[in-house]
């Protein structure tokens, strides 16, 4: 079994003090959470610099040499029981969603043609080809140590200073350079996304639509089809999403992109939780999930 600490890091622009739910914790007895003491800026495209922040905090309380740090985000819930099983015999858990060209996802597209730095560092630990290596962040798992190489490099090489590129850093260089260092994860993260079955269909229509090439306007179409696939609630995290995790009857999800078939929850496939729930805490999915435990 593992014992498992939950880090909390406290956005600056969050709405309540962090000495409220310092005291918060401690009326409900709850000691396996702690607080990084330091708060950073977490808008959109900055996340990395917090998990940095709470990566270097963890290994400056811990006492175990082969600590693993999993992440989650407050949006994701747990389903169902049987992690701590499933992760005692594991070491690290990512996707290896290879783009040695561009594709239709648009990170890899950044990554690979304007994060020069970056590259630059790949290439010196052996990935040669001009590729990067993409996974989803919640529910991925790596050891501490190798995190903490990876956070010597970009800190080392000031590979955040570059201001004028914003994009997910998270799902990118934390996978490219394990697997530069040659790390092959034991399996996926284990919390579903849901989108990753509106990239599967969207790009699927996006492939069609540029083959015909007398169409004018693709990018507004294409806006327009994935604003409308967005909302459509069968592509959201809804109740028969998680039965049918919970009955282990997912549909299998393949996306073709970057001149790459990837699969992100290959079968059979072990997942503990899905995520993009509204915080709200009376969401009727998040009552839901909660009825469950």
């Amino acid at each position: 079994m593992i014992d498992a600490i939950i880090v909390l890091h406290i956005s600056k622009q969050a709405s309540f003090l962090k000495e409220d739910l310092v005291s918060l914790l401690k009326i409900n007895n709850i000691d396996n959470a702690i607080i990084n003491p330091n708060s950073l800026d977490t808008s959109w495209g900055n996340i990395i610099k917090a998990h940095i922040s709470n990566i270097k905090f963890i290994q400056s309380i811990s006492i175990n040499p082969d600590d693993k740090i999993i992440f989650h985000a407050s949006n994701d819930m747990l389903i169902k029981p049987g992690l701590n099983n499933f992760l005692s015999t594991k070491l690290n858990l990512f996707h290896t969603r290879i783009y040695k060209c561009d594709g239709y996802w648009w990170p890899a597209n950044i990554a690979r043609n304007a994060d020069k730095s970056f590259m630059r560092q790949l290439s010196y630990i052996g990935l040669n080809d001009n590729f990067i290596v993409g996974s989803q962040i919640e529910g991925s798992m790596y050891k501490l140590e190798i995190l903490m190489e990876i956070i010597k490099i970009i800190e080392n090489k000031n590979l955040l200073d570059n201001i004028d590129i914003n994009y997910p850093r998270e799902e990118i260089y934390f996978p490219s350079f394990a697997y530069g260092f040659g790390v092959k994860p034991d399996h996926v993260p284990y919390v579903y996304s849901e989108i990753h079955y509106l990239e599967m269909k969207f790009w699927a229509f996006s492939k069609k639509l540029d083959s015909f090439w007398w169409i004018p306007k693709k990018k507004k179409i294409k806006r327009i089809v994935r604003k409308k696939l967005i909302n459509n609630k069968n592509f959201q995290i809804n109740k028969q999403i998680v039965d049918d995790i919970l009955k282990s009857k997912l549909k299998e999800i393949s996306i073709e992109d970057g001149g790459f078939v990837w699969q992100p929850y290959p079968q059979p496939c072990n997942l503990f939780g899905v995520k993009r729930i509204n915080r709200d805490i009376d969401d009727p999915m998040r009552v839901y999930i909660n009825s469950l435990n």
